[in-house]
């Protein structure tokens, strides 16, 4: 695979001091560019990293040559300059030594030219020679052949601007021929990312010697009412070193259900083919849940408060009650009891007939009569 800068030379790159280090940018595709690839050895590996970059092992005290490609799609003629830097690889990704520092591979490593010229349109070949000591350690080794074309300042103490692309380095060292490479699996994951996005995770074991290049992509089946899904492509980082460990994951669309799901995992580095398969159903979106639980409060604080406003209410119209029962109560209790004996009226003298008192016993009598149940006569 090709590697590219754009570059019309002074109007693209890394804006520096120039008695400063150099700096890479990542690499464009296409017309008006400086590109650099590794030309593919007879009988390459089908690893995908050794298709792309410098990938091998050898013995202390051995050599190998590999041959890269520069060319020059731009309208004016470019001097690029091809050179070995340092590099490291850090929780799965290569990063790059600034300018033209140098760690033990790219010290091991030499160019046939040191410049290319290119005209328009042209390209050209150049050979890197890398020569392991004899009293190199065993382990693995990274590094970079750089193609960049920079500026010349234009004042002392000026800017320059500079452009590089690259083919990454991975070499073993040990004895013996290349060892076999290997990875494993972890157990699958339903998780949630930091924005509530819906993750299947698993852990990778680089359980090999050699650099990996791992990709692949999980699929959703057996899911709520038969539902399919996928594939969802992995992401890893750029490479996975000997004896190291990293997590894949796989975004899945927010729209599908929590589950419970079949998840398939399926990854793939060269040759080699690993596959997980778990049961998982996604858990609920963190902030979602968040949202209910204070929903849930408002709604407990809301009913307190009705609750309140209520036994108050009580106590109101119960206090009015209770005033209005004193009120009407107290004049019953101010009237005077009955007289007893003290005051007792002087009973009534017979009397004869024609007499006035017998009159007003007799009148009395008929009263007692109409207003009862006796309807004869009233002097029986």
């Amino acid at each position: 695979m090709r590697r590219r800068l754009i570059a019309p030379l002074l109007l693209a790159g890394i804006v520096v001091p120039a008695s400063s280090a150099f700096a890479s940018v990542q690499p464009g595709s296409g017309a008006n560019s400086i590109g650099i690839r590794l030309v593919p050895e007879p009988g390459a590996s089908p690893d995908a990293l050794a298709r792309s970059y410098v990938v091998d092992q050898l013995a202390p005290g051995t050599s190998v040559t590999r041959t890269v490609e520069i060319d020059n799609t731009t309208p004016a003629t470019a001097d690029v300059s091809v050179y070995p830097a340092g590099a490291s690889v850090n929780r799965g990704n290569i990063e790059f030594a600034p300018g033209h520092s140098q760690d033990e591979l790219s010290s091991w490593t030499s160019v046939s030219s040191d410049v290319v010229r290119l005209a328009p349109g042209t390209e050209a070949l150049d050979t890197l020679t890398i020569n392991v000591p004899a009293n190199a350690s065993s382990g693995e080794r990274y590094a970079v052949v750089w193609a960049q074309v920079s500026s010349l300042p234009t004042t002392t103490g000026g800017v320059q601007l500079v452009n590089r692309v690259g083919v990454r380095m991975y070499l073993t060292i040990g004895p013996g021929g290349a060892p076999p490479p290997n990875f494993a699996l972890g157990g699958l994951t339903a998780e949630r990312s930091v924005t509530g996005g819906r993750l299947v995770v698993a852990t990778v074991h680089n359980t090999g010697q050699s650099t990996l290049d791992i990709s692949g992509n999980v699929t959703l089946s057996k899911g709520p009412g038969g539902l399919r899904a996928g594939p969802f492509a992995v992401t890893l980082g750029a490479v996975l070193a000997p004896h190291s460990s990293e997590l894949v994951t796989a975004r899945i669309d927010s729209a599908l259900p929590r589950g419970p799901w079949r998840a398939d995992l399926s990854l793939t580095s060269g040759l080699i083919q690993r596959s997980a398969v778990a049961t998982i159903t996604f858990p609920l979106n963190s902030a979602v849940a968040k949202v209910g639980s204070h929903l849930r409060t408002l709604i407990s604080i809301a009913l307190l408060v009705l609750a309140a406003i209520a036994a108050l209410v009580f106590l109101v119209l119960f206090g009015r009650r209770s005033r209005r029962r004193g009120v009407h109560a107290a004049p019953h209790a101010r009237r005077p009891l009955p007289s007893t004996s003290r005051h007792r009226q002087p009973s009534p003298r017979p009397s004869t007939p024609g007499s006035p008192d017998g009159d007003r016993r007799t009148v009395s009598k008929v009263r007692m009569v109409l207003n009862g149940t006796r309807t004869h006569g009233a002097n029986r």
